[in-house]
């Protein structure tokens, strides 16, 4: 099954291969993130002026603190730090904004580190569909942002990214949102089904051809949780394993085994246009050896807008339509993620 041959049978078919409409959620991020941000800036924070700010949560949820981090780094004097397990650091105090993302609002980890916040005093504030979480911040009056629910927590970005944006906004952060959200109404278009030969279609079947892991390489800061969420897409949506790698880190250790290994894998390189030219000359460097290797023919794809808002949210949206294209390649639903409800059944 071609891929283009399958989407060019149109909307029944799509809906056979996607019936929880993945590829749908995905298009309707540019619809929910105006509403999501302004309802971040209409938050009262517990604590005005933080000294630093720590965000909380697994998975899905968390992948929007890391955006946040890497996008405001280097353009806002708080600093933020992200958590992925049930408990806090030592460093964070009443000083600290602890920040708890879980769509579900039921997720363990998020839930554990929540309980240690509030028995030692920290501020706290959280983003939620409903669940535990949104149950307990209103039994201890904490904000919590309430998000629309019905969505898998990774299809769900647009609400929980642009919520978080919104709140940190309204503390000051220099975000703007207007041009991302219009350039992902455009890249809505530009990679819609019917576009048979758009570069995420083309990108899935390149994916699909070779054999080994992909790797997806970001740039450290501007790209690095871009290229993370690329990883959790094709685990979760396209069911496949994923490498993930950073510049200038990789070329001090990664760079040896792919070369070692012997196997022809995709290689895809997320770029900002601003990235220094240190790290643009070494990233040119590299994958010009992994082509003598004949390791890899390499994609760079460098977003160019001219807001790194923008910026971010071109390549994010490239990946999550790659990913969902690619499970429909290999003729699977990108919904479903069985082994995670498994997991979570076992533990409960």
């Amino acid at each position: 099954m071609s891929l283009s041959s399958s989407l060019a049978l149109g909307a029944r078919e799509l809906s056979r291969l996607d019936p929880q409409d993945m590829l749908g959620c995905v298009r309707r991020m540019p619809e929910v993130a105006s509403l999501a941000f302004e309802r971040g800036t209409a938050w009262q924070p517990p604590v005005p002026s933080p000294r630093q700010i720590l965000i909380c949560g697994m998975g899905g949820s968390a992948i929007s603190g890391d955006l946040a981090r890497t996008l405001l780094q280097g353009r806002w004097s708080v600093p933020i730090s992200v958590a992925r397990q049930p408990q806090l650091p030592a460093w964070a105090d009443d000083r600290t904004l602890c920040l708890f993302l879980s769509y579900s609002g039921n997720t363990a980890e998020t839930l554990a580190a929540f309980g240690e916040a509030t028995a030692r005093g920290i501020p706290t504030a959280a983003i939620a569909s409903g669940g535990q979480l949104a149950d307990r911040c209103g039994q201890r009056a904490i904000p919590v942002l309430p998000v629309e629910s019905g969505w898998q927590p990774r299809a769900a970005l647009g609400h929980l990214y642009f919520t978080l944006l919104g709140m940190l906004a309204a503390l000051g952060a220099p975000v703007e949102p207007a041009a991302a959200i219009s350039r992902l109404a455009e890249l809505a278009v530009e990679y819609a089904p019917d576009r048979a030969d758009s570069d995420a279609i083309n990108l899935a079947r390149r994916l699909h051809a070779l054999p080994a892991a992909p790797l997806i390489a970001g740039v450290s800061p501007s790209t690095e949780a871009v290229a993370l969420r690329w990883k959790g897409q094709l685990n979760e949506n396209a069911k496949t394993t994923a490498l993930f790698g950073v510049f200038p880190e990789l070329t001090h250790n990664e760079i040896v085994n792919l070369v070692a290994s012997g196997e022809e894998r995709a290689v895809v390189v997320l770029r900002d246009a601003e990235d220094p030219p240190l790290l643009v000359r070494q990233i040119g460097q590299t994958l010009g050896l992994l082509r003598e290797e004949r390791v890899s023919d390499p994609v760079e794809i460098v977003a160019s807008a001219s807001d790194p808002l923008a910026r971010q949210m071109e390549l994010v949206s490239l990946g999550d339509h790659v990913s969902v294209y690619l499970a429909l390649l290999k003729g699977l639903d990108p919904t479903p993620v069985a082994p995670i409800v498994a997991l979570k059944a076992r533990m409960a």
